[in-house]
């Protein structure tokens, strides 16, 4: 390899460690670095075109730990997303997910996300930007608790056409069952692996949660089952390209 091209752990000013940066810095031969939400975040690792192609044709991460994740229960959290978004959150069942955005009083797109039905009375709402402070300022007259479990999910997106395939070989059986905007959990070295079929590069996908101390070994073994489909992480600029493409907002 190329001495200039050797990869080295980097980080942008005032950004921490992401619970899978030390694998996707090993990556990073661009030295390439974003700060999301305090967090380091590659833009590009080695090429967008070569990022993007991959996203189409391969198995492909993107690390979407930074993103912002609220949990939100009590006998109005219904209501109270309802207020908030610009669909009807009564509409996802229990074990699904739903792709919203939500805006400001003026009628304003303030951001776009999803929104996770975890159990009765229980959501998570995942958010590219922070907005703890305009959802506590929405809750007046609702009873709902909200809780920033940003930092306690550690999280990956898995893209591409053969991205089912490589989960299957990592273990997770029946997933290929698994219905766009579905939620499936599976046990993990002693945790639980919540996987979603969603994304945002418009291909096929998922989206894998799990605890923070788990993530450098899903990491490790996602690229094991990944390696004969060629797996690749890729930067947000390639993800920027797949998303436009894709129609998102």
């Amino acid at each position: 390899m190329n001495k200039a091209l050797t990869p080295r752990p980097q980080m942008p000013m005032g950004a921490l460690p992401a619970p899978f940066h030390k694998r996707i810095a090993a990556e990073n031969f661009q030295h390439s670095w974003m700060n999301w939400n305090g967090y380091a975040s590659p833009g590009v690792l080695d090429t967008a075109e070569f990022e993007y192609f991959a996203i189409r044709n391969q198995a492909t991460i993107f690390d979407i730990s930074p993103m912002n994740k609220y949990r939100i229960t009590g006998p109005d959290a219904e209501a109270y997303l309802n207020r908030m978004v610009t669909r009807d959150v009564s509409k996802i069942r229990v074990g699904r997910v739903g792709y919203t955005v939500w805006c400001n009083d003026a009628g304003q797109v303030m951001d776009d996300g999803t929104i996770f039905h975890l159990g009765e009375n229980d959501y998570r709402l995942c958010a590219f930007a922070r907005a703890v402070d305009w959802m506590h300022w929405s809750a007046l007259g609702f009873d709902v608790q909200i809780v920033d479990e940003s930092d306690e999910v550690a999280a990956l997106a898995v893209q591409g056409p053969t991205s089912c395939a490589t989960l299957l070989a990592m273990g997770l059986t029946g997933l290929e069952e698994l219905k766009p905007f579905g939620l499936a959990s599976f046990p993990f070295e002693g945790e639980t692996l919540t996987v979603s079929r969603t994304g945002f590069t418009g291909d096929l996908g998922y989206e894998l949660w799990i605890v923070p101390d788990k993530a450098e070994l899903l990491w490790d073994r996602l690229f094991a089952a990944g390696k004969p489909h060629i797996i690749k992480p890729f930067g947000s600029d390639a993800l920027d390209l797949a998303r436009i493409e894709a129609g998102f907002l």
